[in-house]
């Protein structure tokens, strides 16, 4: 007994013509997206001829039928025929390829629990690569328009450029800003390009940050030959007593006994120059008191006429030169500290600095046994 409600041969054909029809109309796809649109497609259609209540279903038009597999995969509409078609078709092509590709060696990993857990691993960072691959853009975008190579953006326009990159690179990733299908091939082809550019950009950037902490290493190690207050070169020290006068030759040594002197190598300095708030040079010199011209940590130190000195620059000793003037002719006393419950003293006033401070003569050199018997 034959079921009234099965197709007959001829809805069978129908059928099968009709699939036809909808494959041929999805025949500028791959391969391999057509077969995930049909397949099953004659089942389905030969289940909906049975449940009909006449035996010849409506099977519709095969291009509509089409075109809303098309809309429901997010597939573009069939396009004209032409060179355009054939290029994008090329793009699309590529693109699927890739993904198959991808999509093939993830299942060879996974076979593998080693494989698994590393693939899982490696898609926990895919936002670092995301950023990175945003960062090799900007990079490489940066040198072709006329740059150098930048680790980071060295003003703000080049940071907004940095940034407009990750960000599209981290939406790409998430597969946004795609409107066009074209760009599918067209990210796979920037990140292939960033997978064999990024080991030399990140060799490069290593090189660079590691120039530059040289660089600030060197800097920071320098010191300044000498004394050196606030920052400043201290090319002259003044003394004075308990009483407020002042101290001529004076000598001066560190902790451990050494002369505390204001240049770098006292033995081979004939002379200092130093400039003071008017822009006129003064021409330093160490005390001849020393023996061996290392005067350098006697003060204060004398001082000579710049034309002594050029334009002949000569490495030798100047002579004694003038007692160089102090900056006060006197200061505050010093005084004794109280004892519990005495008041503590007022301090003296200090005399203001002059216009032109007293200058001391130069102390006469000690005469010799054999100068008195003379």
């Amino acid at each position: 007994m034959t079921d009234a409600t099965a197709p007959t041969q001829s809805d069978t054909s129908a059928i099968r013509d009709f699939a036809a029809a909808v494959r041929g109309q999805l025949n500028d796809l791959p391969a391999d997206d057509v077969d995930d649109l049909t397949d099953g497609l004659e089942a389905d259609l030969t289940e909906q001829a049975a449940d009909a209540a006449d035996s010849s279903p409506e099977l519709g038009d095969p291009v509509a039928y089409a075109a809303e597999l098309r809309a429901a995969a997010d597939l573009p509409p069939r396009a004209e025929p032409g060179a355009g078609v054939k290029r994008e078709s090329l793009v699309r092509r590529v693109g699927t390829r890739a993904r198959s590709s991808r999509a093939d060696a993830a299942r060879s990993i996974r076979q593998s629990p080693a494989g698994a857990q590393l693939l899982d691993f490696l898609l926990v960072l895919r936002p670092l690569w995301w950023v990175l691959r945003g960062w090799a853009v900007y990079v490489v975008a940066n040198i072709f328009f006329g740059g150098s190579f930048e680790v980071l953006p060295a003003d703000p326009i080049r940071g907004i450029a940095l940034l407009a990159f990750v960000t599209l690179s981290v939406q790409w990733g998430r597969g946004r800003w795609l409107p066009w299908h074209w760009l599918l091939g067209f990210r796979t082809l920037v990140s292939v390009c960033a997978v064999l550019a990024l080991p030399w950009l990140l060799f490069i950037a290593a090189h660079e940050i590691t120039a530059q902490n040289n660089v600030n290493a060197s800097y920071d190690s320098y010191v300044t030959p000498g004394l050196v207050q606030n920052g400043e070169q201290v090319t002259n020290i003044f003394a004075y007593d308990a009483e407020g006068q002042p101290l001529p030759d004076v000598q001066l040594f560190d902790q451990d006994g050494q002369p505390l002197g204001v240049v770098e190598d006292p033995a081979n300095t004939p002379y200092l120059s130093q400039y003071d708030s008017a822009g006129t040079e003064h021409i330093l010199v160490p005390s001849l008191l020393v023996p061996g011209g290392s005067g350098w940590n006697v003060y204060p130190l004398g001082q000579v006429a710049s034309q002594d000195v050029y334009p002949f620059d000569a490495l030798a000793p100047l002579g004694e030169g003038e007692a160089t003037p102090f900056p006060f002719a006197q200061v505050q006393p010093l005084v004794a500290a109280p004892e519990a419950g005495e008041a503590t003293p007022s301090p003296t006033p200090t005399a203001e600095p002059t216009a032109s401070a007293t200058k001391v003569p130069a102390p006469t050199p000690a005469s010799t046994d054999a100068d008195a018997q003379q």
